[in-house]
């Protein structure tokens, strides 16, 4: 402190005074800043040269761009989460326990078998008035008389009422499955809930991407895909992804956003994974948002090279590139 304050101009005892490095790398000292040097970062010391507030330095275009593409994903990100949780809700609500979701799923199926069965019963009415009106076509041309037009289009008419009664059938079936693919969805969904409800004490939140660091670079914890068999297997890479690098249990596993819970300690690593529409394109996003615990020692560790190991990793993992963790 001694060698600071005999380097101090004079003017350190009048006031307040300015540290900035120049491109060489040199410290300076002064009561103001030059102007090529305002937007870079600086400190403010009193007069017994101790810093007393540090400025950082303002932020490029290209930084600013890509903090409002962060805020937009956090947005959509929490927006899946509160729609999850909304949800889930309505689900616990509608249903006390598994017999009832396979009740109301039986009964959804019946409802869907009983229209099939009045249809299968229209279809046999068709075929036989079709086969009338075929036959007695039959028997007019044999008698050496022409059918009528309009006797024509009505077995044409009959033909396509027999089509489009198939169809229906066809049609029904496809909806039997996505019942059955529905309820299943919501009975694994309903007893994760249990299952979670007994330990979780506070859901995690969303939040603000505390991993700090430069950006002046490509974003590294965004992955566009396109195409469902290529975004399906990035999204099971994805939660692979994050089984293999978050120190905390996971709370919601729904089927556009994976969450694990808040960090605890100073070393925890948090993370959310969502699936979500690409805004500026067609194809969809997988982001992922990691956080530290919002403490000086949660802060520093979000800063490591751990840290940055596992968010560079992100994309790779993502790719179906083989990468290691960071174990740093």
């Amino acid at each position: 402190m001694v060698a600071l304050a005999l380097a101090l101009p004079a003017q350190s005892s009048a006031g307040r005074l300015y540290k900035w490095t120049d491109e060489e790398g040199r410290i300076h000292y002064a009561d103001s800043i030059p102007p090529e040097y305002v937007k870079q970062e600086h400190s403010k010391l009193d007069e017994r040269g101790i810093v007393v507030d540090r400025i950082d330095a303002a932020k490029t275009k290209q930084q600013l761009q890509l903090e409002a593409i962060q805020r937009r994903l956090q947005q959509e990100q929490q927006a899946l989460i509160d729609q999850q949780k909304a949800a889930d809700r309505v689900l616990l609500r509608t249903f006390r326990s598994e017999d009832d979701i396979i009740m109301a799923r039986d009964g959804q199926l019946r409802a869907v078998d009983l229209t099939i069965l009045m249809t299968q019963t229209n279809i046999k009415r068709i075929k036989n008035s079709l086969l009338e009106m075929q036959q007695n076509a039959a028997a007019l041309e044999l008698s050496g008389e022409t059918p009528s037009p309009d006797y024509l289009a009505q077995i044409d008419r009959k033909r396509q009422a027999l089509k489009a009664a198939y169809q229906s059938i066809v049609k029904r079936e496809q909806d039997k499955n996505r019942i059955r693919t529905a309820f299943a969805r919501d009975q694994a969904r309903f007893r994760e809930l249990k299952h979670l409800s007994a330990s979780q004490s506070k859901d995690g939140e969303a939040g603000t991407d505390k991993t700090g660091g430069t950006q002046e670079r490509p974003l590294n914890n965004v992955f566009e895909c396109s195409g469902n068999d290529s975004c399906n297997s990035a999204w099971s890479r994805a939660k692979r992804f994050l089984r293999n690098h978050a120190t905390t249990p996971v709370k919601m596993l729904a089927t556009n956003i994976v969450m694990t819970g808040p960090p605890v300690d100073d070393h925890d690593i948090s993370i959310t994974i969502s699936r979500i529409r690409n805004p500026d394109k067609k194809g969809t996003v997988i982001f992922m948002d990691l956080q530290c615990k919002d403490s000086p020692a949660g802060n520093a560790f979000c800063n490591s090279k751990k840290i940055t190991g596992v968010k560079r990793g992100f994309i790779e993992a993502l790719s179906g590139r083989p990468t290691s963790p960071d174990k740093q």
